[in-house]
């Protein structure tokens, strides 16, 4: 992470990275084997024959050309043997038809008891890879319906799995050494259907965190929880709706005299730009939350925020909690940096449906295996019909084929019960490397998971909202900045221009080169997106492309929170200040979601197919980047304290432009920052249980 000299855009996004956007992963996609590389598991393991490859477990880093040698054999290892289940050809077709509008098995869900049942895997499945397990010499540590979790040595885990695990120098953590898989990972043909993946058969990073953070460490079990999140105040002045406050004393930006940058907006402000100031308010909905770890204040914020701002609080049990029995990984994981994702994401979901149940699901920490757990606890007690996850920003190239099996399996698993989940489209764009945002260099690529096609990945939107509370026009979010020069007479470079070095975020977007093209993407998304991988070059068939929809993420368009922070006097006191990014319009969207639900009178379960139905109504907007039309630049001005938490700092001023979001254009129609577009006051009507499906 470059020094902090400037809390810009971009510095949010690292902030949150420390914890609060992290996604769980640094295991990631393998390059395929490579003959010497199958040579060396052959000669270390003994042959494969009678054996079934799994879901390949190999990072990205264990490449051949950083390979140290064979791993000390008497290493410890704890890992986990994910179960496949019974029928996954049946799942995915059941789930394609209760989630397709035009199916006459539309919405016909299953219970969790009914889905374990009919494609969860059976007590002779778990049995037989429990044995097989055992005579290779490894000890059970835990069984469920999902994995059964194993500790031994490398070398047992070599002649368990039928491959050899190796050292190598891992580029993407300092050049630590790390052991990992060197060929795929197999398993007795006669068990090779009732096995996943396995996941745990390597040490490096699973958690996304900024460089200057250091190597992640491995798990330190009953870690205990920080105190309150250092203190953000944001620079004053600010404007209480879009233009309020002009900047008069500022040089002049696209040609007129700019406005100061929103203070964040109230939860009346959000709900009336939605059109939501009458009608369903989320009552008999419940909405998931899942982050990791919890805030201890996050009861109290909620009651002060409600109190200062005229609306409910939560009701006796309207607010829950689901809590792991222990934490670790904290300070990896960025520890209290958390609590800011939790307290936004609380917060956005209560503003938009008042009356709606929130459960919030806690992870141990942000660690994949964690972040599953907590997943797999609302789907197996059906917690919630909506899930929201505001956690992201690994590129998919980063993720290996055992940790996204892991993942899908929960999102079919939903889907068959009903349960939608909705996740962050990422708050850097394509993650460009030549913007630093993120600092990944093998960039441009698309996040995951919001490219699995079977989550809705929500984007971003730059959302401005009027005097009267009624919006005034939409962006798609993408940020670049301009300095006030040192004479106080101008921008530097001119506003709207300096790409890449003036961006600072924007919603997250772009081509998976992972996932085919699911059905309700084709016909709506262009064949300039589907085809045109983020490297270039062109794909033989159409792939899935994020975002699906949008809504409001600009951190200067963004709501206010409140959250008990600590203050650099020692003291924890209750402070309100604006956030944004995906993680607010993933939980808005989430919301607004909620209402549709009860305005339905039944789950919408996976939301896609009948997102995708809505395309080019009026139930949705089309946001691009020029509202205004061609060559109509749209921004603010901006303070910001050089040191975030004091307010005797010097004070940096800048005029962000809005709707440049790196190599992504918001354009007319189907985009990879919008994606369908933002809900529109008709969203809501959309659902009316006579015309839903007929859109």
């Amino acid at each position: 992470m470059r020094q902090m000299s400037v809390l810009t855009e971009r510095t949010e996004v690292l902030i949150r990275r420390m914890g609060i956007l992290m996604l769980v992963s640094l295991a990631a996609f393998t390059s395929s084997v490579t003959a010497a590389e199958a040579g060396i598991a052959a000669r270390s393991v003994g042959p494969a024959s009678g054996r079934g490859a799994v879901a390949d477990a190999r990072p990205f880093w264990a490449a051949a050309s950083a390979d140290r040698g064979t791993a000390d054999p008497n290493t410890p290892l704890a890992a986990r043997v994910y179960l496949a289940g019974q029928d996954a050809p049946g799942l995915a077709a059941f789930d394609a038809a209760v989630s397709n509008p035009h199916s006459p098995s539309y919405q016909h869900y299953l219970t969790p008891a009914q889905y374990q049942a009919r494609f969860g895997p059976t007590p002779a499945q778990i049995g037989s890879v429990t044995s097989w397990l055992t005579s290779a010499g490894l000890t059970i540590t835990g069984t469920n319906q999902h994995f059964v979790s194993v500790r031994g040595s490398i070398a047992q885990a070599e002649k368990a799995f039928g491959t050899a695990i190796h050292d190598y120098t891992d580029h993407s953590a300092g050049n630590a050494v790390h052991y990992a898989p060197a060929g795929r990972v197999t398993v007795p043909a006669a068990l090779s259907a009732s096995v996943l993946g396995v996941t745990g058969l390597d040490n490096g990073s699973h958690l996304a965190h900024p460089a200057s953070m250091g190597a992640a460490t491995g798990p330190q079990l009953d870690d205990p929880l920080p105190g309150p999140t250092p203190v953000t105040l944001r620079a004053g002045p600010c404007s209480t709706y879009y233009g309020q406050d002009p900047a008069t004393g500022e040089p002049a930006t696209y040609g007129h005299t700019g406005a100061w940058t929103e203070c964040g907006y109230t939860p009346q402000q959000i709900r009336s730009a939605y059109g939501l100031t009458s009608g369903p308010d989320g009552e008999g909905q419940t909405v998931a939350i899942v982050d990791a770890y919890a805030s201890a204040t996050i009861v109290s914020d909620v009651q002060t925020f409600t109190s200062h701002h005229g609306i409910a609080g939560f009701r006796p049990g309207q607010f829950t909690q689901d809590l792991p029995s222990s934490w670790n990984s904290v300070s990896a994981c960025g520890g209290n940096a958390w609590y800011v994702e939790e307290s936004l994401d609380v917060t956005a979901v209560h503003d938009i449906a008042p009356d709606a149940n929130v459960t919030y699901v806690a992870a141990a920490s942000c660690q994949d295996t964690d972040l599953t757990d907590a997943l797999d606890r609302i789907v197996d007690g059906r917690l919630a019909t909506i899930v929201s996850n505001s956690w992201n920003d690994d590129l998919e190239s980063h993720t290996s084929e055992a940790v996204r099996s892991v993942y899908d399996q929960v999102f079919l698993q939903g889907a068959a019960e009903g349960i939608g989940f909705y996740f962050s489209s990422g708050d850097c764009g394509e993650d460009d490397p030549h913007t630093g945002c993120p600092a990944y260099t093998d960039g441009p690529g698309t996040e995951w998971p919001p490219s699995d096609p079977y989550v809705t990945a929500v984007g971003g939107t730059t959302l401005a909202i009027g005097a009267d509370g009624s919006q005034v026009w939409q962006t798609g979010w993408g940020d670049i900045a301009s300095r006030l020069t040192s004479d106080g007479t101008g921008w530097s470079p001119a506003p709207g221009t300096g790409y890449p070095g003036t961006f600072q975020a924007g919603g997250g977007g772009g081509t998976s080169a992972l996932y085919s093209q699911p059905y309700y993407q084709a016909g709506v998304v262009p064949t300039s997106l589907s085809e045109t991988l983020p490297d270039g070059s062109i794909s033989a068939t159409p792939m899935r492309v994020v975002p699906d929809v949008a809504a409001d993420a600009d951190n200067n368009t963004g709501i206010l929170v409140g959250q008990t922070q600590a203050y650099p006097d020692g003291s924890a006191q209750y402070h309100e200040t604006r956030w944004g990014g995906t993680s607010l319009s993933c939980p808005i969207f989430a919301a607004i979601q909620a209402l549709a639900q009860q305005t339905l009178g039944r789950p919408l379960g996976f939301a896609n197919p009948a997102l995708y139905v809505r395309y080019g109504t009026a139930a949705l907007q089309d946001v691009t980047d020029t509202p205004l039309g061609p060559g109509a630049l749209l921004g603010v001005v901006r303070n910001d304290y050089t040191n975030v938490s004091d307010p005797t700092s010097p004070v940096a001023t800048r005029a962000i432009t809005f709707g440049h979001d790196g190599l992504l254009r918001a354009t007319t129609g189907y985009d990879d920052v919008t994606g369908v577009g933002a809900p529109s006051t008709d969203y809501i009507a959309s659902y009316n249980p006579a015309g839903e499906g007929r859109q």
